[in-house]
């Protein structure tokens, strides 16, 4: 059964989701092509980051000549985000037939394509699945990122630069508009408004620190508003 549920997850990695995002790595192995990095590190840091903002960042630092120490800071730094995404995915495919040590390994699965089907998909399966379905999800996502960045690689002469920027963006653009379609509880949309509201406005402050800054804020008030709610309807 478990076998089954990897090969499931894998089978769905090569959906619409897929799709969009071979179409981004496409893009960011182009763009890495442009910025005169390595094939193997287009390859390799799609393996071990498995983030495409955070692979944006090496590229960005990279093409400034920064110090390796600087470029691995800064891309753990933007994939910090995953530890709430992780913390709220947990609950959702733990089961007493796993050892300990298999959620540590599962979350190094967890990226915004697998969290946000798993969230969905995770409750319509047994538990025991549930992990084995997340990583045959990541192993699909992940064989189609480094396949389509290698790809992007070779072709980027034929994609103009405007085009390469478009294409990267467009794995987030859909993964925010599959999260909005999914919303099922008033948490969550109160969550998605408040951080749609603070990112643009804080941008205007602080453009470097908008995102994290949005993240905490926008979620610090949709739980204030949400605990509010409770406490006078309760």
């Amino acid at each position: 059964m478990r076998s089954a549920a990897f090969r499931t997850g894998v089978r769905e990695s090569f959906g619409v989701p897929g799709g969009v995002l071979a179409a981004s790595y496409i893009g960011f192995g182009a763009l890495a092509f442009s910025s005169g990095i390595p094939l193997w590190i287009v390859v390799v840091s799609t393996i071990t980051i498995w983030a495409l903002p955070g692979q944006l960042v090496m590229v960005d630092m990279w093409q400034i000549g920064a110090p390796l120490i600087a470029i691995m800071l800064a891309v753990m730094l933007t994939n910090v985000r995953f530890l709430p995404m992780t913390v709220t995915l947990m609950p959702v495919i733990r089961d007493r037939a796993h050892r300990p040590w298999i959620y540590y390994a599962a979350a190094q699965c967890v990226a915004m394509s697998s969290w946000v089907i798993c969230m969905r998909r995770g409750h319509e399966m047994p538990a025991p699945q549930r992990v084995p379905y997340l990583c045959g999800l990541a192993t699909g996502f992940i064989s189609i990122g480094v396949c389509a960045g290698t790809l992007g690689y070779f072709i980027a002469g034929s994609i103009p630069d405007f085009m390469q920027i478009g294409m990267v963006f467009l794995a987030p653009v859909y993964f925010v508009i599959f999260l909005i379609v999914e919303i099922r509880t008033r948490l969550v949309a109160i969550a998605l408004t408040c951080g749609g509201i603070a990112g643009p406005l804080l941008f205007l402050v602080t453009p470097q620190w908008s995102v994290l800054v949005a993240g905490f804020v926008g979620g610090t008030i949709a739980y204030a508003i949400t605990r509010a709610a409770g406490m006078r309807h309760g």
